[in-house]
């Protein structure tokens, strides 16, 4: 046998050994349980996904969500907890999840199962962390109505329910001004609240305008029993003579546990104002007609008179706009802006277009300015030149707000020399 050959061989014979144990190498599990996959629709189903791995996981377990339309997901209190498992005499760590499925109407459902993320200790390197992803395939459920409670619209079935209302206030003899108010409340046990329909609707009575509040739901979870309540506010105001009634209420529902129909049910409440008779109510209609009518017609007038004007607006303004550029104000407001720049060439350039434009400026003021600028020139042109600083240009710039023009001298007298630094 070759030396080649021999370690060839001796390679191989290395190799199978390794790739046996690879190959034995113990794989998560995934395991779920959902013993009962069929339920009364508002009543849960329990699910729970338990993941196992030889060794542990030093990261949390990325769940899926599992929503799909019309069925509710949930988890309840202390949802998720760790668990442990002796497979093949190792001990065997992991963590197991527990949800409520609940189907919100009647049908069949597929949620989508998806796959769970795990992180775990490699088993042969439990300081090097491992990876993968366990499909859970499809979960399947469906809510059945049970039999002669198929008429039910909305189908609602719970242990207990309830239907009271408050109505605050007088009812009746109301004057303008007055106001009713119903709160119609809804509370059951054995369901979630979300189950529950809207009762009230917004009454259209003669004398009385209504206001409907927005629904509130209290939800509460006892070790998984699930009860609460919906709550509805509907606010009468007197405006007027008038008399109607808050209609009665029933609400047909399913009690899962006599297995029967029952009804609960509210009076009508009757309520009566008295107020503006109705022709006087039509007169303050008509005359609110007339002023909504004057002030439209008034706006029109405003604006077509402004669309006329305002051509002759806009040139008044280009004009008045022109002559200020034009004006020494308008050229000492370029001036300081170039100062505070610091931008000599655009300084000179505007000092000398506002010297330019009378009212010329005092001597003094005049000597002064040229001084100030005298130095910036020789500091930054001069035979040593240096950095300007923020001193030479704040003097620049106190000389040229002090100045006062000098109206007694002649136009063209005293005006700043050329100036070139």
């Amino acid at each position: 046998m070759t030396r080649s050959a021999f370690l060839t061989l001796t390679a191989l014979l290395w190799l199978l050994p390794q790739l046996s144990l690879a190959a034995d190498l113990p794989e998560p599990i995934v395991e779920v349980e959902f013993e009962k996959t069929q339920t009364i629709p508002g009543q849960f189903l329990p699910l729970r996904i338990t993941i196992l791995v030889p060794t542990w996981m030093p990261q949390p377990a990325v769940f899926p969500s599992l929503d799909a339309p019309n069925v509710r997901v949930r988890l309840p209190e202390r949802a998720t907890s760790p668990t442990s498992r002796r497979i093949d005499g190792e001990d065997w760590s992991g963590v197991s999840r527990r949800y409520m499925i609940t189907p919100l109407v009647p049908g069949r459902f597929s949620l989508p199962g998806g796959t769970v993320d795990i992180t775990y200790a490699d088993p042969d390197n439990t300081s090097v962390p491992l990876t993968t992803s366990l499909d859970l395939g499809a979960i399947e459920i469906e809510g059945i109505v049970p039999e002669g409670a198929e008429q039910l619209t909305p189908f609602i079935a719970a242990k207990t329910l309830t239907l009271t209302q408050e109505i605050s206030g007088e009812t009746t003899d109301l004057k303008p001004g007055d106001s009713i108010r119903r709160t119609v409340t809804v509370a059951l046990t054995g369901a979630s609240p979300m189950m529950l329909p809207q009762l009230t609707e917004v009454p259209q009575i003669e004398g009385f305008a209504a206001y409907a509040e927005t629904p509130v739901l209290e939800e509460k979870d006892d070790r998984g029993l699930l009860s609460g309540s919906r709550k509805e506010v509907v606010t009468l105001m007197v405006q007027g003579n008038g008399q109607g009634d808050l209609p009665a209420l029933e609400l047909s529902w399913y009690d899962i546990t006599s297995g029967t129909i029952e009804t609960a049910s509210l009076d009508a409440v009757p309520v009566t104002a008295t107020g503006a008779p109705a022709v006087a109510r039509e007169s303050l209609t008509r005359f609110d007609a007339r002023i909504a009518l004057a002030i439209t017609t008034g706006l029109i007038a405003l604006l077509a008179l402004a669309y006329l004007c305002w051509p002759h607006l806009a040139l008044m303004r280009r004009e008045r706009r022109a002559r200020y550029q034009k004006s020494k104000a308008f050229a000492r407001r370029r001036l300081l802006a170039a100062i505070a720049r610091q931008d000599y060439p655009a300084t000179v350039r505007a000092l000398k277009l506002w010297a330019e434009r009378p009212p010329h400026l005092r001597q003094e003021d005049q000597v002064r300015i040229r001084e100030a600028l005298r130095l910036l020139g020789a500091n930054r042109y001069g035979a040593r030149p240096r950095k300007t600083g923020q001193e030479d240009w704040r003097i620049l710039a106190d000389s040229v707000r002090r100045s006062v023009p000098d109206d007694r001298q002649d136009a063209g007298k005293h005006r700043l020399p050329l100036l070139n630094p």
